[in-house]
C-alpha cells in the first residue's frame, strides 16, 4: 500500500461535534449547520484553496477538450503539497469527465460555484465523514444506506451552498465563517404553549 493512502482516524474540533451530532440523531437541519462551521474552520485552518478559480478555468478548458485523464487536473505542483488544493483539483478532474456538456455552456463563475460545491462535499468527505461513517455503522447507529441519504441532504442544504459562494470571496480562508443558521419566526402568542427544544 503506497504511504499516502493511509485512513487518518482523528477528528478536529468542528467535526468532533459532527459526529456527537449524528451518534445523538439530532435533525438534519442542526447537523448540517455544524458541518458547515466544521468546514469554515477546516478552510481557514489549512489557508483555503487560494487557486480554486483557476482551477475551475482549467477545468473548464479540461471538459472543452475532452482531455481529462487520470484523478486530478493536470499542471499544478501545488496540489501535491496542501491537501484541499489536491481535493479541489481531483474533484474538478470528476467533474470535467463526468458532465463536459453542462461545464460548457455555464459561464466562469457559475463553474467556479460548481466546484466549490463539490470541493466542500469532498472535503466533508476526506476531514470528517469518511472518518465517522465506520463508527456509526458498527455501533449501530445507522444502517449504511441510511447514513448515505442522511449525509446527502445535510451536504444539500442552504448552508452548505451559502459556504460556497463565500469561499469564492475568500478563496484563502482567511475570515471565512459559516452562515448563520435561519430560524423559523414564532409568534409571541405561539411561545406560550411551545415545547422549548424545538425553539
Amino acid at each position: 500500500m503506497p504511504d499516502d493512502d493511509r485512513i487518518p482516524t482523528s477528528l478536529a474540533g468542528g467535526w468532533r461535534k459532527v459526529l456527537r451530532y449524528l451518534q445523538g440523531r439530532e435533525p438534519a437541519d442542526r447537523t448540517a449547520d455544524a458541518v458547515t462551521r466544521a468546514l469554515a474552520a477546516t478552510l481557514r485552518a489549512t489557508n483555503g484553496v487560494p487557486g480554486i478559480r483557476g482551477i475551475a478555468a482549467r477545468m473548464q478548458d479540461a471538459a472543452a477538450a475532452g482531455s481529462v485523464s487520470g484523478s486530478r487536473l493536470p499542471g499544478s505542483a501545488e496540489a501535491r503539497r496542501h491537501v484541499p488544493t489536491d481535493v479541489a483539483e481531483r474533484a474538478a478532474a470528476a467533474l470535467a469527465a463526468g458532465m463536459p456538456g453542462e461545464l460548457a455552456l455555464v459561464s466562469s463563475p457559475e463553474a467556479a460555484l460548481v466546484l466549490a460545491r463539490r470541493l466542500l462535499d469532498d472535503l466533508a468527505f476526506h476531514y470528517g465523514f469518511d472518518r465517522m461513517a465506520p463508527l456509526l455503522i458498527r455501533d449501530g447507529t445507522y444502517g449504511a444506506p441510511e447514513l448515505q441519504s442522511l449525509l446527502a441532504e445535510v451536504l444539500a442544504s442552504d448552508q452548505v451552498s451559502k459556504l460556497a459562494k463565500r469561499l469564492l470571496n475568500r478563496p484563502d480562508g482567511v475570515g471565512l465563517r459559516a452562515p448563520s443558521r435561519s430560524r423559523p419566526r414564532v409568534a409571541p402568542e405561539n411561545l406560550l404553549h411551545a415545547d422549548l427544544g424545538e425553539i
